[in-house]
């Protein structure tokens, strides 16, 4: 494409694995971080609870069965694997159609790694009750340890859909979407990562999972994209953001430049540039070009939101807080939700002397992001210039807070994420 030398933010150049090598390459981190002993005692213990008495009254051995069930159980809380195991395998001597006593016994040996022999035991369990949707989990991901991929895929997408314990769900989408990595099926593994997300699971390795799958998933089509439209719009606009996330600005807009002599109409080209340009330089020549850009940005389409903040905060860069109150304020006309647009306007509305007003602002802003640190310290100010002291130590204390913990992600989340809307911010100058 000529111009200057540009890297696409791709991890460090690596040897393609086959599908094999990436199957045990995600396995084993797996392996390390989810199947801590905590995690399938937890199974244990809930599998002990459901022994079938049905089962255990028709051998007329109910108040023997019972008294194992009970040395089990509490073997299994004091995580005495090998005691437990010998009350299981009593049950059985006494009920040998016992499905869950079978299934326990999978789990200890799950426990232990000994893959072979937790496989044995789960198939006896599945033998005697198909519907042990737990079990049928585990299978899948013994078979998977056992390297057995063919036969682990199928149970573990026929269980996953019915496993209602969270930890047990989320290991067993984690060695789904593993099983599809080393297939390089990102499609479904996309899907089993949005089950988990609509599920609320915050496991950390299942969240690693959804940025490498997603990271992936991009690479794939920027890679398809290069192959079959290597000088379109989106592909500038691609490169485009690439220099922008290396702080390239001007070989970034460059790359909008280009991509808009190839489509004019360009969705977000115009605000982009007009983003940078400001980004590299607040003079005011720089406000001038920006202001240009985001006006062009309005004329492409009147209900950009985000163009309007925009305006609303070169003219703040120009000491006019009446003026990017106006823009603000059609900003939040077009878009109600815009938290950065309500801490904008609550700030210009403070510094005319109407903190009343600004306060409105200012809580909507906490109420669509409570972690917004700079609208508590916005908020504080407005009570205090209204002489409410209590309520406006409250909120600085509240932005402190916040502030600090919000410092050890801040850095790492700037450099993975594309550059956003110019957010609000509190000058350390403001805090002397």
């Amino acid at each position: 494409m000529g111009g200057n030398e540009i890297s696409l933010e791709r991890p460090p150049e690596r040897r393609t694995m086959n599908s094999s090598e990436r199957g045990g390459h995600w396995q084993k981190g797996c392996d390390e971080l989810n199947m801590g002993k905590g995690f399938v005692w937890h199974i244990c213990l809930a599998w002990c609870l459901v022994i079938s008495i049905r089962l255990s009254a028709q051998t007329g051995h109910a108040p023997e069965i019972q008294q194992h069930y009970q040395r089990g159980q509490e073997a299994l809380e004091s995580r005495q694997d090998v005691v437990a195991e010998r009350e299981f395998r009593e049950i059985l001597r006494l009920d040998p159609k016992n499905a869950s006593a079978h299934a326990n016994l999978g789990v200890i040996a799950f426990t232990r790694k000994d893959y072979a022999q937790a496989s044995q035991e789960f198939r006896a369990a599945l033998k005697l009750q198909s519907s042990l949707w737990d079990a049928k989990a585990f299978l899948g991901m013994s078979e998977l340890r056992l390297g057995n991929s063919e036969e682990a895929k199928p149970l573990l997408e026929n269980a996953f859909q019915h496993v209602q314990g969270a930890k047990l769900r989320a290991q067993a989408g984690i060695d789904l979407i593993t099983l599809y990595h080393a297939s390089n099926d990102l499609m479904h593994a996309v899907d089993v990562l949005r089950a988990l997300g609509q599920a609320g699971s915050d496991d950390p390795l299942a969240l690693y999972l959804a940025y490498r799958t997603y990271s992936d998933l991009a690479a794939q089509q920027l890679a398809r994209l290069a192959q079959v439209a290597p000088e379109s719009a989106q592909m500038h606009q691609i490169l485009a953001q690439a220099l922008a996330s290396q702080d390239d600005f001007q070989g970034a807009i460059a790359q909008y430049r280009k991509a808009l002599e190839s489509d004019p109409h360009l969705s977000g080209a115009h605000f982009e540039i007009g983003q940078l340009t400001l980004a590299e330089s607040s003079a005011e020549s720089a406000r001038q070009q920006a202001e240009k850009e985001f006006k062009s940005a309005l004329a492409e389409d009147p209900r950009n939101a985000e163009s309007n903040y925009m305006l609303g905060e070169i003219e703040w860069l120009r000491s006019n807080p009446q003026g990017a109150l106006k823009y603000y304020r059609q900003a939040l006309a077009l878009r109600p939700t815009f938290a950065d647009a309500h801490i904008a306007a609550g700030k210009a509305l403070t510094t005319l002397g109407l903190p009343a007003e600004a306060i409105k602002h200012l809580e909507e802003a906490i109420h669509l992001d409570p972690q917004s640190e700079v609208a508590h310290y916005r908020l504080s100010e407005a009570y205090r210039r209204l002489g409410r002291t209590q309520d406006a130590e409250r909120e600085l204390a509240t932005f402190r807070r916040l502030r600090d913990s919000h410092a050890a992600v801040r850095a790492l989340y700037q450099q993975v994420q594309e550059r956003p809307v110019r957010q609000q911010t509190v000058d350390p100058n403001e805090l002397k």
